[in-house]
């Protein structure tokens, strides 16, 4: 109620230029004030993307945001609005607004006093209508250290080990939306990349790798990606990583690959391990060729914290202590998802997790 009717934010296409703010009582002005209100939530809520999509009933469009690699359900908007909202965010990026079939893709820069933010817009036309997904922040999201994964001691010196081998396949899985990116550039920055030929193969870069070759495959009329992996295999790297698996004729380009001078980082969009194995195998076609090259498989999954200041305290039960492998003869005390907060003993939305509860 408070940002009612006011504009917050700096908008910036490619051309660096602010995109100007319409007359205020007019049309524009409130496709704009709304327009701006779906990126102010999700900035809020610590959104790493942010989507409208068509919901297939009635013609509406839902909105929906991405925290925490998990999907927040936000509201429901018709679909002459959607459409408006969408072209407001194409025009801002200067991409082509009567395009509603193709992919399009650009960027943005928002600007909201000191905060700064990055945000690549992405559009296509889908059965139901249009759909657009923006992601805030592409390369602040995949900078991390391996030694900041979350591994244990012993499964970092694991790690250690098996970059330091230098030869074969390695595995690294995790869902979508689950931190695989982040894992495969981390293990990449443990190879000095001004000593070793470091290069990738991707269709969506997501971060710039110092002193890394990135390929990036664009696709369209050109070679399939298995060609254009194979390509790169033949300049004799010494470190591929492999960022998508989107065919099984890739998977064997990578088997068949010199493995004695090159060491393969393969990317797989899958829940656990022993999914990526089983994945792999397959697709390779020949379970022999595919663990005679294989060198070790890491999977990891993004681990959500509650909201220390909303957190709900409650005593477990005797089952699930023994579940935990906890004694049971002391008072335990486990903590669930909150959400809100009494404020002046109303129940209000927590302000630090915005009602999340993470």
């Amino acid at each position: 109620a408070k940002r009612a009717g006011k504009v917050e934010l700096v908008i910036k296409g490619t051309d660096k230029q602010a995109v100007s703010v319409p007359e205020k009582d007019t049309p524009e002005f409130e496709l704009r004030v709304a327009a701006e209100t779906l990126v102010l939530r999700a900035l809020e809520i610590r959104a790493a993307q942010l989507d409208v999509a068509p919901t297939g009933k009635d013609g509406g469009y839902g909105v929906s945001f991405l925290v925490d690699g998990v999907r927040q359900p936000g509201e429901t908007v018709p679909g002459a609005n959607a459409i408006k909202l969408i072209d407001f965010w194409k025009a801002a990026a200067k991409l082509d607004v009567n395009d509603r079939r193709r992919r399009l893709a650009a960027d943005l820069v928002i600007e909201r006093g000191e905060e700064k933010h990055k945000a690549h817009i992405t559009s296509s036309g889908t059965q139901g209508g249009m759909r657009m997904s923006m992601v805030f922040d592409p390369e602040k999201a995949v900078r991390r250290k391996a030694d900041v994964l979350g591994l244990l001691d012993v499964q970092f010196a694991e790690l250690k080990n098996i970059v330091a081998d230098g030869q074969g396949v390695v595995i690294l899985a995790a869902p979508p939306d689950m931190g695989r990116t982040t894992t495969l550039y981390s293990v990449l920055k443990m190879h000095d990349a001004y000593t070793s030929n470091v290069q990738t193969a991707e269709m969506e870069p997501q971060d710039s790798l110092e002193g890394v070759r990135q390929n990036h495959y664009e696709g369209g009329d050109g070679p399939e990606y298995s060609t254009f992996l194979r390509s790169i295999l033949r300049r004799d790297p010494q470190v591929v990583g492999v960022a998508e698996m989107p065919d099984d004729q890739t998977a064997k380009e990578v088997a068949r690959a010199d493995m004695e001078r090159t060491r393969i980082y393969l990317s797989l969009r899958t829940d656990n391990v022993m999914t990526a194995l089983q994945a792999w195998v397959k697709a390779v076609g020949d379970t022999e060729q595919a663990s005679k090259v294989l060198r070790g498989a890491l999977a990891g999954k993004l681990l959500r914290k509650l909201c220390v200041n909303c957190r709900v305290a409650y005593q477990p039960s005797a089952d699930m202590l023994k579940k935990l492998g906890v004694p049971s003869d002391k008072p335990r005390q486990l903590f669930k998802k909150g959400g809100q907060v009494l404020i002046k003993n109303k129940p209000e939305v927590c302000p630090v997790c915005r009602g999340i509860g993470y």
